[in-house]
């Protein structure tokens, strides 16, 4: 019987992706992590009361388990397939309005509101403020629809995203850049 060099690439490729995907699903546990004491947001509730009341399997750590879809099923794939899909086709879910605050060392960092005081002015509200992960800002996906959830009823919160230098369109001015480590910049937003 012949053999296909294509075939049996195939059909290693899929066997690595079943064993990782077996890996990823069997070490998939969920924990989470937060202060003893967390603010109440919601007729007295803390957060982890309505995740207890609205998500019971994700509080729960003997269940709690997120398993990964069969065709993105470990980390790394998840983050290159997001990575990749907000670079062909980057929806605009909420607007913002930005403010560029000057640091100490002349450095940038750019905070976008929302909603932008222009279609609601200030007020008493409560202020909530997100920062973006490696790289990326106000302007990725997860933080968009975030804040369009923080900002709509039950909350109807006011959102801050502090964009770090470098990130979100904020040019670098100092030769200084952004890292998880410089949290005197959140000080100045």
């Amino acid at each position: 019987m012949p053999s296909n060099p294509a075939i049996a690439a195939g059909a290693i490729v899929a066997g690595i992706a079943a064993l990782s995907r077996k890996a990823t699903v069997d070490n998939s546990r969920v924990q989470l992590i937060h202060a003893p004491q967390t603010a109440k947001i919601e007729g007295g509730k803390t957060l982890l009361d309505i995740l207890d009341a609205e998500c019971p399997s994700l509080t729960d750590p003997d269940t709690a388990r997120f398993v990964p879809s069969a065709l993105l099923p470990t980390a790394d794939l998840q983050t290159c397939f997001n990575s990749i899909k907000d670079r062909l086709g980057r929806q605009r879910i909420v607007d913002y309005e930005r403010e560029l605050i000057t640091t100490e060392d002349g450095g940038t960092i750019g905070v976008d509101w929302s909603p932008p005081f222009a279609q609601m002015p200030e007020d008493d509200r409560p202020i909530v403020v997100l920062s973006h992960g490696l790289t990326g800002g106000s302007q990725e996906t997860y933080v968009q629809v975030t804040v369009k959830h923080l900002t709509a009823a039950p909350y109807n919160f006011r959102t801050v995203v502090v964009n770090c230098r470098g990130c979100a369109g904020v040019k670098l001015t100092t030769p200084v850049l952004y890292n998880g480590g410089l949290t005197s910049d959140y000080g100045f937003a």
